[in-house]
């Protein structure tokens, strides 16, 4: 962690089995304990016993601050679980304690907390930013750092769905700082970590997310037992795993989660990940068999299922299934996923008005974002589109841009990737040379990760020099086109066979025109069957 000695190495099961021993004459604060130690260990029933027994032992000590503090976790707990009904059983148990007790100054701060968090389950998202802000403020003034970071957390989860991005990610950044510097409980430091790192994921601020897995994976460490965060929390830190390249860790990883989780939304997100992990490895098989799972636990399991069919040379199925993820309006984090798989298959196989508005819909969406992944996504998405226009040259300061991200993340598959579009520009800009040196670099390194789909792209890429004519300067699409002009198709018949608007196919036969110094069609059939063109694929 960062704060110097906010570390320390906690025995939870010696904790239970020692209160436990003493049960019968555990005092409040005892009880209060025994829950804590059931709770980090992932025994719920017993987790619940305890402090159930340890808010009635405070009330009748008359501490009731603390017995309004055991019904907050109670309920806290319960909701993190997925356990709503119990959740607002216990939630109603504090407020009615709360009204009881003329609602201490001490349990302010927990009760407008519990209306926060209700307000944003409701979609109350205004009145939760509200009672956020109100539960911050009495939480700095009773000096409750437990509470003060959860209504913090709750306040920033709030912001994000308002869209104000920029000060929620400043309410998660003061939330961390505290948990780091070890200001906060345990008991409030977990969930804590567990929630801030989901939220960067689903806006893709790879960069926080990549600093707090870290110091979530050192804390956990130090929680002998633990079994609470190794769900949602083991999910998402084989995310970040995996963009790290550490694709060993995150498939261990998320094989434990699918074998031993018991909630299903947590469920549908280890198997979608581990599909991903099979798929970059070309154990095909097994990717279709963890999507397969997760969608029966209702994950959308694209663009990974697509660009498995790209992989197996099924495009028809990629585009559409693409398509069809994006009509349902997904979460930010899934449709820029979605949007940068649109542009990559539209663009190679499909049709490239669509991958031109995805692009610019993926640069909107990094640009209200404002994280360096979107940003590198968006730069790459457009490189992708320049590679295949007049003007090639243009994409390799994207691509720089983009590579320069990812190496500071350090994502290399992100990099690798980038490397061979890199490639690509260089070639089609006429320097070959420098295309085989970003093509050797992108090897080296998607062979060190094992990325067989990848590489077995990237060797036909790099081949393609050899072809008739060099390709005589056309991209992949062009002389595609190009062969069916040489077959007598029509611009709508060569739109049928290829997927495409007639607009695109009039485009690309203006591109095949214009590169090659012809004239008409004709001059073109003549062009394709004197170069050995008309029979390529």
């Amino acid at each position: 962690m960062s704060g110097a000695g906010a570390l320390s190495v906690v025995d939870w099961v010696a904790r239970y089995d020692e209160l436990t021993a003493r049960r019968p004459e555990l005092t409040a604060s005892e009880l209060d304990d025994l829950g804590l130690a059931a709770w980090f260990l992932g025994r719920e029933a017993e987790c619940e016993r305890a402090w159930n027994a340890a808010h009635l032992a405070y009330l009748d000590a008359g501490e009731t601050d603390a017995a309004i503090r055991c019904v907050f976790w109670l309920g806290f707990t319960r909701a993190d679980q997925g356990d709503t009904v119990r959740a607002g059983a216990w939630m109603s148990r504090l407020f009615e304690l709360c009204g009881l007790a003329g609602r201490p100054p001490q349990s302010e701060a927990t009760a407008v907390l519990a209306q926060a968090d209700a307000a944003f389950g409701d979609g109350r998202l205004e009145e939760s930013v509200d009672l956020g802000e109100r539960a911050v403020a009495l939480a700095q003034a009773a000096r409750d750092p437990d509470i003060e970071v959860l209504a913090t957390m709750t306040l920033a989860r709030s912001l994000i769905f308002n869209g104000r991005i920029i000060e929620a990610f400043a309410c998660m950044d003061r939330v961390m700082l505290a948990v780091s510097s070890g200001r906060v409980g345990v008991r409030a430091a977990g969930p804590v970590y567990c929630a801030v790192i989901a939220s960067c994921l689903e806006r893709w601020d790879v960069e926080r997310a990549r600093v707090w897995t870290r110091d979530l994976s050192e804390w956990c460490d130090a929680q002998r037992g633990l079994e609470p965060f190794r769900g949602e929390c083991s999910v998402n830190r084989a995310s970040v795993l995996r963009l790290l390249g550490e694709w060993d860790e995150a498939t261990t990883t998320l094989t434990e989660v699918c074998d031993h989780e018991r909630d299903a939304h947590t469920l549908e997100y280890a198997y979608y990940g581990l599909g991903e992990l099979c798929r970059l490895v070309g154990r095909r098989a097994e990717a279709e068999a963890a999507y397969r799972h997760a969608a029966e636990l209702g994950r959308e399991v694209q663009p990974g299922l697509a660009l498995l069919r790209r992989d197996a040379g099924r495009f028809s199925p990629a585009r559409s299934g693409i398509a069809r993820a994006l009509e349902a309006s997904p979460t930010p984090g899934t449709r820029a996923e979605l949007l940068a798989a649109q542009v990559e298959l539209e663009v190679e196989h499909g049709d490239w008005d669509v991958a031109a508005r995805a692009a610019a819909e993926l640069r909107a969406m990094a640009d209200t974002l404002g994280t360096i992944y979107l940003q590198a996504q968006a730069d790459r998405a457009e490189a992708c589109l320049l590679i295949g226009t007049d003007a090639p040259e243009q994409a390799l300061p994207l691509l720089r841009s983009s590579w320069a991200v990812w190496r500071r993340l350090e994502a290399p598959y992100e990099a690798a990737v980038t490397r061979v579009l890199m490639g690509r520009a260089n070639r089609a800009f006429g320097d070959e040379e420098a295309a085989q040196l970003e093509f050797d670099a992108a090897r080296t390194v998607l062979g060190e990760l094992g990325a067989v789909a990848d590489l077995d792209r990237l060797e036909r890429i790099a081949a393609e020099p050899g072809r008739p004519a060099a390709s005589a300067g056309l991209t992949r699409r062009e002389l595609e086109v190009l062969r069916l002009i040489a077959s007598g198709l029509s611009n709508r018949q060569i739109a049928t066979e290829l997927f495409l608007s007639e607009r695109t196919v009039a485009r690309h036969v203006s591109n095949i025109l214009g590169k090659l110094g012809l004239a008409n069609r004709a001059a073109a059939t003549a062009f394709a069957f004197e170069h050995g063109l008309n029979a390529m694929a």
